[in-house]
């Protein structure tokens, strides 16, 4: 069958997807009501493909590749959003090799939704990969994956997934918009084919993301996200219990009045909710994105065409719909100035210069024992690699702490007790004893303990204000900042940001689990030695090439 959403995309055709979600039970009627709508929307001959989400909120439900391989046999093409929540890497690998079976190429790979209810309560959190790593999982596939087997190395067939990712730009906050980008820029090197935003109903922000992928040097297909907004689903996007969503005063009272002229005009907040997207959909036309992505309540064949048909009546005069399209934060950061018309009033766009970069983090507690690791870091840590990876220079005392560490795991072996460094880590930082540490990439905020999702390379899309969406602010104030909200402004103050823009970082490696990280940093086992070099951000190459030619 041919994939017509890749080839949209691959030919510029503008392209069109609709979302399914589908819920907890395999035979539960309204399975099968759902598959009938989304069956009905592709047969409508407007759209692409239909993307399937996996488990939103974190919840028990059907699996996306059950559905899609159902899609698949009544010519429907899907996408398939995969996870890196309740996966472990092994897993990921075998699922990929059943969908390489059945033909399901097209993927979206992201972190997911933090855990919620199960039976007998939530779930064991298990973030075993991050997307960047998972994308560089699912390139190696379609190059050949190539592994160690008995009489040496053996490679596996092919495959021919088309894997995209997602990203998030309606984030206000300095320390969180920039790092969005730099993780997106990782994605891109990783291998992700196509990007879709994160929902959202800023016009300025929309255009900030295209102007800094064609900034930085990025040809990627970039698809919006449209979303038929009620005032439920942004109450609960308010509330943080769909995560990564902002929803302003503004926006939020529009709904609220809305919902109450519905009350006595019958069919008024639906037709409000299908003039709001399609002047998503005008407005994302207009400023060259590669597609739209529909979702929200009561989408159906009806609906979609009405979306779809309206927005091509606005489309002609779509800056002026983009200037209705401004739900962002008052005072909130964006990357590049505002545009102004001649009456020197904001348009709702952008201007390509850059706007300042001076968040004001005062009273925010992001730096407390940064300076103090970085002395230690310096002191008995500070080492130098070759282009292969191997230590070819030790400063201060890391060449004593080297001597030791190699005299115990001779004396002792390498799985020796290390109660010393562990607790002081473990008082420090929460350290859960990974052996494969991952702190000073995030500028000494743990990723495996203070990150409930395990995120090494960038945050995830879900922080709300700087703080973690396991974790989100309340009226009282906010319970744990963003692991890499907190390292981005760290490193930013330091002067040190080469350090979250120059590589990525390779999963855990849990070969080392409860050995000394100390002992495995200094014998160039771990991923300090086998971190990716990048050249990202404002100041980097041209589409993030490898520093120094490496490859």
């Amino acid at each position: 069958m041919e994939n017509a959403f890749r080839e949209a995309l691959e030919t510029g055709e503008f392209a069109i997807t609709c979302e399914m979600i589908p819920g907890r039970g395999a035979f539960e009627a309204y399975q099968e009501e759902d598959h009938l709508k989304m069956k009905a929307i592709y047969e409508t001959g407007l759209v692409h493909a239909i993307s399937i989400t996996d488990c939103p909120s974190g919840n028990p439900a059907i699996s996306p590749p059950t559905v899609a391989r159902r899609f698949k046999r009544e010519g429907i093409p899907s996408i398939i959003h995969y996870t890196c929540k309740d996966r472990s890497r092994n897993m990921m690998q075998g699922e990929l090799y059943a969908m390489q079976l059945r033909g399901l190429e097209n993927l979206l790979i992201m972190s997911g939704d933090y855990q919620g209810s199960g039976f007998e309560g939530a779930g064991r959190p298990d973030f075993d990969l991050d997307p960047a790593n998972a994308l560089r999982l699912v390139s190696a596939m379609n190059e050949g994956l190539v592994y160690h087997g008995k009489n040496g190395d053996v490679r596996e067939t092919p495959a021919n997934f088309f894997p995209g990712a997602v990203v998030n730009p309606y984030k206000y906050r300095e320390g969180e918009s920039i790092p969005q980008y730099l993780k997106l820029e990782k994605k891109l090197i990783c291998g992700a084919k196509f990007i879709i935003q994160q929902l959202g109903f800023d016009a300025r922000k929309m255009q900030e993301q295209l102007f800094y992928v064609e900034e930085r040097g990025y040809d990627v297909p970039i698809i919006a996200n449209i979303f038929l907004l009620t005032k439920t689903s942004a109450a609960m996007m308010r509330e943080g219990r769909i995560a990564g969503c902002t929803v302003t005063d503004e926006l939020m009272a529009e709904l609220e009045e809305e919902a109450t002229t519905n009350s006595f005009k019958p069919g008024y907040a639906r037709a409000r909710r299908i003039e709001r997207a399609a002047k998503q959909v005008a407005v994302a036309y207009g400023l060259g994105y590669a597609g739209v992505h529909i979702g929200g309540v009561g989408l159906d064949a009806t609906t979609v065409a009405e979306v779809l048909e309206r927005s091509k009546e606005l489309a002609l005069d779509w800056r002026a719909h983009a200037r209705e399209l401004s739900y962002g934060k008052e005072g909130g950061y964006y990357v590049y100035a505002p545009e102004l018309d001649e009456d020197g009033q904001p348009t709702g766009l952008n201007t390509r210069e850059h706007a300042g970069m001076g968040e004001d983090v005062s009273g925010r507690k992001l730096f407390k024992g940064y300076r103090s690791s970085r002395l230690f870091h310096k002191l008995f840590l500070t080492q130098e690699y070759d282009a292969e990876g191997d230590i070819v220079g030790r400063k201060c005392m890391n060449g004593l702490l080297a001597w030791n560490m190699d005299r115990l795991d001779r004396k002792k072996g390498v799985n020796r007790a290390h109660g010393l460094e562990h607790v002081g880590k473990t008082f420090l930082y929460g350290c859960i004893d990974c052996g494969d540490c991952g702190l000073e990439a995030v500028a000494y905020s743990c990723p495996m303990a203070m990150c409930p999702k395990s995120e090494r390379n960038g945050p995830c899309g879900g922080s709300m204000d700087g703080y973690c969406e396991v974790y989100p602010p309340t009226k009282e104030g906010g319970t744990r900042f963003c692991v890499h909200y907190m390292a981005y402004h760290r490193l930013k103050r330091a002067g040190l940001l080469d350090k979250y823009t120059s590589f990525i970082t390779p999963p855990n490696d849990w070969t080392y689990w409860q050995r000394s990280a100390w002992s495995n940093y200094t014998h160039g086992r771990d991923n300090c030695a086998k971190r990716i070099p990048i050249d990202i951000g404002f100041g980097g190459a041209p589409g993030g090439l490898p520093k120094d030619g490496a490859e």
